[in-house]
């Protein structure tokens, strides 16, 4: 490594500098694609809240049915004949999705009535089954059978209650309706559609118009003195398509609830994505859930009260605790990249240009509005978008500075991608604005381009000046190799 440092190695001492920058590209290229995921909590704080009380054996025959709508826009469900009936006969919710606005972290909150900040679920990859109280389980309890009907065989909803479903049917909704106590349909194909065509597109008009069909069905084999349906939606979209973030459109989402024990009238109220698990827990009579920070749209009791005071006192407020997560590849990544950089042959124009990658790499990501996690949640066409944003920033690179100015390029650029996540560290688990909490990934997919970049292109060598001493003995040792040649003397 002291090659490496001091920049007089051999072509080996070159392998070894390429392979350091592939090991810190490989390392914060994996570090940007798990950034989100590193977040969740397995075993969040409010476990240790006191469990509510076993609900009351089930008796009867009533049925209530959810249909969670994914990607159904506020605005979009306003144009639903069927959902706007049941909005006048029942209650209309405008209600605000929880951050980040993905599906996997606003089912939990909705079916357990905890924010992803407190429930520790803040991404669609959460490891395994969640331990959280919830409407499946307290449906359970009390004796009533349990179901979920779903359009696609990898559903990742399905990993998330496992041991208190008791049937699962994988089909397109609008062909069936299951007959069961508690019924949860998840309807995907409006949130696939808004994601290929745009909101404004007659694809994702005509699926929201199926489902509304589809509503208009379900409401037929229910009754409405006995049976109870909710509606709800788990994010809204961008115009163009796109999620995750704290855009208005992509947060304001429909709650709508019809049936027993809603008194009639077309009630108005406005929610959170969290209310939606103890309304169904209030209409049911399953008392109140262990880990609810919401609140019923519905009935609710003085137990429903003590037991949210109790999770809150508990937990405070969630939502304003900093994240705290600074991936340990980027200090790695500043350590190397500063010395290949100490290893290089700089000149000034080098040292000049050295930031040209990160501030056009900047300015891209500005001017192409990319720079929320709703355009990211995609993984496969957001990968493509910073790649092609890290090419055009590394041609700048090359155009203004050269080859030479790339290793100190990489240097400058991981110090900028230090002071982002430190940044994004700082910010709230659930911000009003999610734009620092996002930078940290397009900013480590720069970052990792460019040091496998810097592998590419080499680290050129600079030049160790040679001191008096040193110049002697190269002199010395030169005479001894080659003796100088005697002249020959004339014949006279």
């Amino acid at each position: 490594m002291k090659s490496l440092v001091r920049g007089r190695g051999t072509g080996d001492d070159r392998w070894l500098a390429r392979a350091c920058a592939i090991a810190i590209g490989a390392a914060v290229a994996w570090t940007a694609e798990s950034y989100e995921s590193d977040l969740n909590v397995p075993r969040p704080a409010v476990l240790a809240v006191a469990p509510s009380a076993p609900p009351q054996p089930h008796r009867g025959s009533s049925r209530l049915v959810w249909i969670f709508v994914d990607g159904l826009r506020l605005d979009a469900s306003r144009r639903m004949p069927v959902l706007n009936r049941l909005r006048t006969e029942g209650i209309d919710v405008v209600a605000r999705s929880e951050f980040p606005t993905f599906s996997g972290p606003n089912y939990i909150a909705q079916a357990s009535g905890i924010e992803p900040a407190a429930s520790g679920a803040l991404s669609n990859d959460y490891p395994g089954q969640v331990q959280l109280d919830s409407v499946f389980r307290r449906a359970k309890l009390s004796g009533r059978r349990t179901a979920i009907l779903t359009t696609e065989d990898h559903d990742a909803l399905l990993r998330v209650y496992p041991s208190w479903v008791d049937d699962v049917h994988v089909a397109d909704p609008l062909d069936a309706v299951p007959t069961t106590d508690l019924l949860f349909v998840h309807v995907n194909y409006t949130d696939e559609t808004a994601h290929d065509f745009g909101i404004r597109s007659t694809e994702y008009r005509a699926a929201v118009a199926s489902v509304d069909d589809y509503i208009g069905r379900v409401v037929a084999t229910l009754d409405p003195m006995r049976d109870v349906l909710v509606v709800s939606s788990d994010h809204g979209h961008l115009t163009e398509g796109g999620h995750g973030g704290t855009e208005p459109e992509v947060r304001r989402i429909p709650i709508v609830v019809w049936g027993a024990g809603v008194a009639p009238g077309g009630t108005r109220k406005v929610g959170r994505s969290r209310d939606v698990g103890p309304t169904i827990a209030s209409l049911l009579g399953m008392g109140p859930l262990s880990h609810a920070t919401g609140r019923p749209l519905v009935g609710g009791d003085e137990a429903t009260v003590r037991q949210r005071a109790a999770v809150l006192e508990l937990i405070g407020d969630p939502g304003r605790r900093p994240t705290n997560h600074l991936p340990l590849p980027i200090l790695f990544a500043v350590g190397i990249c500063a010395l290949l950089a100490r290893r290089a042959r700089l000149t000034t124009r080098d040292l000049v240009t050295a930031p040209i990658y990160a501030l056009c790499f900047t300015a891209l990501l500005l001017a192409t509005r990319t720079t929320s996690f709703s355009v990211s949640n995609l993984t496969a066409p957001f990968a493509i978008r910073v790649t092609t944003l890290c090419m055009v920033s590394a041609i700048a690179q090359l155009l203004v500075g050269g080859r030479s100015s790339v290793t100190p390029a990489a240097f400058v650029t991981s110090l900028a991608v230090l002071a982002v996540a430190l940044v994004g560290a700082w910010q709230p688990l659930a911000p009003a604005v999610a734009t620092f909490r996002f930078l940290p990934i397009p900013a480590l997919t720069s970052l990792a381009f460019i040091s496998l970049m810097t592998a590419a292109v080499g680290t050129p060598e600079r030049k160790t000046a040679k001191g008096p001493l040193m110049a002697a003995t190269e002199r010395d040792s030169g005479a001894d190799r080659y003796p100088p040649a005697q002249e020959s003397e004339g014949v006279g």
